[in-house]
């Protein structure tokens, strides 16, 4: 499996709208067969900053969710709201099994 943590810093202004984005690309990813977890995380003490935790059963489910249309629709969005660029990483998963 892999797992993937993504950071990302919304413009105050856009806080709403990118809530409402992303719920909508939490909603069909989680559809996906590919996709374990999806879960977006917001941080109580700095508004506008948010991580998302994503769980893959492999590497190619994490490319087939980035050519989902819902995927590409969030992304192009999510341009003008960022403060900063958005930061990933990717982790294999060793535990649990």
């Amino acid at each position: 499996m892999v797992a993937r943590v993504i950071k990302i810093w919304v413009k105050p202004v856009f806080i709403s709208e990118f809530e409402e984005a992303t719920q909508t690309n939490h909603e069909e990813s989680i559809m996906e067969p590919g996709v374990v977890r999806f879960d977006v995380l917001k941080d109580d003490r700095n508004p506008g900053e948010y991580m998302l935790y994503e769980l893959y059963r492999s590497s190619g489910a994490v490319l087939l969710h980035k050519e989902t249309s819902h995927y590409k629709a969030w992304k192009e969005r999510l341009e003008p709201m960022l403060m900063k660029p958005r930061e990933g990483l990717d982790y294999e998963v060793l535990f649990p099994a």
